[in-house]
């Protein structure tokens, strides 16, 4: 852990033409342009006019004034990467990268904003996997951010979560990050089960997508029940959705039709697969853009 006493090469940011000192709260100092600064941050632009007026301490000197900032040495050398064109470096935990961010908003830099969320994608893609998931989304709600929170939501959604299953993840997710998450959980569920009702009548797209395929086991709307089944499915249980869900309900259904020489989905074409999936996929991602996370 990096304490004022020790080498500062790993956080020290001594730029040419330095005409301000920025000093972290465990006294870490950083020499700076005062342009590049106010170029990128109003907010800091305006505090360090503040600071200047009247006067402060040089802190040993005297030819550069001192601006005091409550963050730490290392979340602001992390920020000024991003200030400065030198090579930008986003903290190593998720927990430092979502505070370095915040820290980013808080100074209203929004190209900086945009450029430390573009290193994080390329440096930490986004986990499908659920804890990874729920840890970030509770992050993304204790600091405000709906774009995160979102992301995670629906990566969340490819999981089979129950009010049960969340509750034993309090370590990770605190009660209020769950209750907000179980909204959102419950609303796309409802949004989903109504689109996809309005997706099955014979009017949609879904007719077009079946082309002439003449499944044996169909309702009266001529579509398979077996892709009926499946679509209601989804409706309750949003993870369902993916390629394999949908290829097995398909197995089933040719191999329960396996005897039944007329029905057409045991000689269906790859290309009426694609078709069909495409205007599922097409249904259930606009549905998913209809639900926002709960506000925080």
């Amino acid at each position: 852990m990096l304490t004022s006493d020790q080498p500062l090469e790993n956080i020290l940011f001594e730029y040419h033409g330095a005409d301000l000192i920025l000093r972290s709260h465990d006294s870490h100092h950083f020499r700076v342009p005062r342009s590049y600064i106010t170029n990128s941050s109003p907010a800091l632009d305006e505090l360090i006019q503040k600071a200047l007026d009247p006067p402060n301490d040089a802190c040993g000197d005297a030819s550069l004034p001192v601006v005091q900032l409550p963050e730490s040495g290392a979340i602001l050398h992390s920020l000024l990467t991003f200030v400065f064109p030198v090579t930008p470096i986003v903290p190593p935990t998720t927990e430092k990268a979502m505070e370095l961010l915040s820290v980013a908003r808080k100074y209203q830099m929004v190209a900086v904003m945009v450029r430390i969320r573009d290193r994080i994608a390329q440096q930490n893609p986004p986990s499908t996997r659920l804890d990874p998931a729920l840890h970030m989304y509770s992050l993304a709600q204790k600091y405000g951010f709906r774009q995160e929170a979102l992301q995670a939501a629906q990566a969340i959604l490819k999981h089979p979560v129950s009010i049960a299953d969340l509750e034993e993840k309090l370590d990770m997710m605190p009660g209020t990050a769950l209750h907000e998450f179980w909204k959102y959980y419950v609303e796309v569920r409802a949004i989903l089960a109504s689109d996809l009702e309005q997706f099955m009548t014979p009017a949609s797209d879904i007719s077009s997508a079946l082309g002439s395929l003449r499944c044996s086991a169909s309702g009266s709307s001529q579509i398979p029940r077996w892709f009926c089944n499946y679509i209601t499915s989804i409706g309750n249980a949003p993870h369902l959705f993916n390629l394999v869900e949908f290829n097995m309900a398909l197995a089933r259904h040719m191999r329960d039709e396996g005897n039944n020489y007329g029905c057409a989905c045991v000689s269906i074409s790859s290309q009426i697969i694609v078709n069909i999936w495409e205007s599922l996929a097409s249904v259930v991602h606009g549905s998913l853009k209809k639900v926002s996370v709960i506000e925080v």
